[in-house]
């Protein structure tokens, strides 16, 4: 499937739609890992897998009803956006292990980052996770570092890169110069951007870079323990989820497969995408491998 890896969405649908499987394997596993990041992001770990299976599942049952590939984002994204209201909507933040933590703590990780970074970078992240305080205060902060987007992306890639060299974090998305296209990342991972239009926009743009996507996946643990306050408070006492669930049989045909598996695994069956779950465990496998 190399080939399809520079194809953009709606290529990959059009194709798809004119009974290449293997482009609808590629298609619905990028929307699956792109449901990832958005519900990771929003909901946290421990609370995200019901909206995303759910959100999985009616995007398999649903795609082929869309037949012009314009409509396909704006059809996926209400789609998540639908199951993540009913979840709730954003939470304000919290601690949540996943497998990317070991199920360590991610507000004890980055309590014990900060001490790795200069202060000037621990105090620009605090205000700018901290919904409390105003995007002028952060901007002003800021500007003493190189100015806003930029010094809050090079502060966030600094505590990344801490979190892997002394906390055992395997991020894969830390890159030595921050991608200047990314500049709404703080606003959307930091919870700053209206809710509507404008945070539509941004996730529905993450489609079209699924390194964004990674990355925005990765960190949402230690983003939602941030937004709580991480660097205000002891570490709290973590509550571990249940073990995940065996996962459930599926009835084999003969024309089915599977692709490597990534985020919740969507597969191809007759030529229409529909969706075979992993069990709950099986979205953060696919930013470990």
């Amino acid at each position: 499937m190399s080939d399809l890896a520079g194809q953009t969405t709606q290529q990959l649908f059009s194709r798809w739609r004119t009974g290449d499987a293997t482009a609808g394997q590629a298609m619905a596993q990028r929307f699956s890992d792109w449901y990832y990041a958005i519900s990771a992001s929003r909901l946290g770990e421990t609370n995200c897998r019901p909206a995303l299976e759910r959100a999985c599942q009616r995007f398999a049952q649903g795609v082929a009803s869309v037949t012009e590939a314009g409509k396909l984002a704006d059809w996926a994204h209400k789609i998540i956006a639908e199951e993540i209201q009913m979840a709730g909507g954003r939470v304000e933040g919290g601690d949540h292990p996943n497998a990317l933590t070991n199920q360590r703590s991610p507000t004890e990780l980055l309590q014990a980052a900060s001490k790795n970074l200069d202060e000037s970078e621990v105090r620009l992240l605090g205000l700018a996770y901290d919904s409390s305080q105003s995007l002028d205060a952060v901007k002003a902060e800021a500007d003493k570092s190189g100015g806003y987007p930029l010094a809050v992306l090079k502060a966030r890639y600094a505590l990344k890169r801490s979190l892997r060299s002394d906390g055992g974090v395997p991020f894969t998305e830390v890159p030595e110069k921050p991608n200047l296209d990314w500049g709404p990342l703080p606003l959307y991972e930091c919870g700053r951007m209206a809710q509507g239009k404008e945070e539509k926009a941004f996730e529905t743009w993450m489609l079209s870079d699924l390194t964004l996507c990674k990355d925005i996946a990765e960190f949402a643990a230690f983003a939602l323990a941030l937004r709580g306050g991480a660097w205000k408070q002891s570490a709290p006492a973590v509550s571990r989820p249940p073990p995940p669930p065996e996962r459930p049989e599926r009835v084999s045909r003969d024309d089915d497969f599977e692709p490597e598996s990534t985020g919740p695994n969507m597969v191809v069956i007759g030529g229409v995408a529909a969706v075979g779950l992993l069990a709950v465990a099986g979205a953060v496998a696919w930013f470990l491998m």
